[in-house]
């Protein structure tokens, strides 16, 4: 059975949307050569032509003419229900995903079938089934969202590093390549790692992972602030910090000359590169020259 990850790799290879890694990572899995026969197999599906004179000439010439016994051939109609069900199976494969993705600098509002809605922040992929949605609300996530959800049954957010049950309506949720935060504004919600670290976050309560065990944290306001434009560290690796300027500004650093792994506290802003990047190096003792989208940092 195809998990998650597999499932929007091959939504993705459908919609010529797969990159050069995701394509090289499907293709380690021993079922490779048979989904790729499906696809090849798909570029061939084309509709017949169809004349509507013609057709309606025909279809009228059936509708009046003396019914007559027929012998029923039951190979056909084997093969043709092998043929419907193969098709739906293709369909439950490659279509029962929805995903939507962000690129660098962008933002993104989805509504749910349920009318719940998730604001993505940049660099951030979401994907759910598309299919009986009500009785199965589960997403995945890649990155960073903030979720209203909407009253009904249980809600799932699963992530690299954790899951998140709903058990209120509004948090926001941050996983990227080395971070894992989850923050709680309206409601509870319960967060659950990997190693069966559990916590139960209510409203103005957060959580982050550090050394692999989660760790509490206060959060105020009623939103995170990037959706209003803005990014807030606190003793934050500067790794870090450079990775989200890159996702906000679309911009590649060339960061071999600094020290990367010391701390950072403060923000940045989405509006302007230049205050950008003078709020967050400056205070940390690096250069910067800037070069189209390429900056390249050395110490002071």
């Amino acid at each position: 059975m195809l998990n998650d990850k597999e499932n929007t790799y091959l939504a993705k290879w459908l919609n010529d949307d797969l990159s050069f890694e995701e394509l090289e990572e499907l293709k380690q899995l021993p079922e490779y050569n048979e989904y790729k026969k499906i696809v090849d197999g798909l570029t061939y599906f084309k509709a017949p032509p169809f004349d509507v004179q013609p057709s309606l000439a025909t279809t009228l010439g059936k509708i009046y003419r003396p019914k007559e016994a027929k012998v029923i051939n039951l190979k056909p109609v084997v093969y043709t229900i092998a043929a419907a069900a193969s098709i739906i199976l293709i369909i439950g494969i490659f279509f029962n995903k929805v995903t939507y993705t962000t690129n660098q600098g962008e933002q993104l509002a989805v509504v749910l079938p349920d009318g719940s809605s998730v604001d993505l922040n940049a660099s951030s992929t979401l994907t759910h089934q598309r299919f009986f949605w009500s009785s199965n609300r589960k997403i995945n996530l890649l990155g960073e969202a903030h979720f209203k959800v909407s009253t009904g049954t249980n809600f799932t957010v699963t992530t690299k590093l954790g899951k998140i049950e709903v058990l209120g309506t509004q948090f926001n949720i941050k996983d990227r390549t080395n971070e894992f935060i989850v923050d709680c504004y309206e409601g509870k919600v319960k967060v659950s790692t990997y190693d069966n670290q559990q916590k139960v976050l209510q409203k103005g309560e957060g959580v982050f992972l550090k050394n692999n065990q989660l760790t509490e944290e206060t959060v105020s306001g009623n939103e995170p602030m990037w959706k209003k434009g803005e990014s807030i560290f606190n003793s934050v690796p500067l790794k870090n910090v450079l990775d989200e300027l890159e996702r906000q500004y679309k911009v590649v650093f060339k960061r071999n000359q600094i020290d990367q792994k010391q701390l950072f506290t403060g923000g940045f802003n989405y509006q302007d590169l230049t205050i950008a990047l003078e709020s967050v190096l400056v205070p940390m003792g690096v250069d910067y020259v800037v070069n189209g989208s390429n900056i390249s940092l050395s110490a002071q």
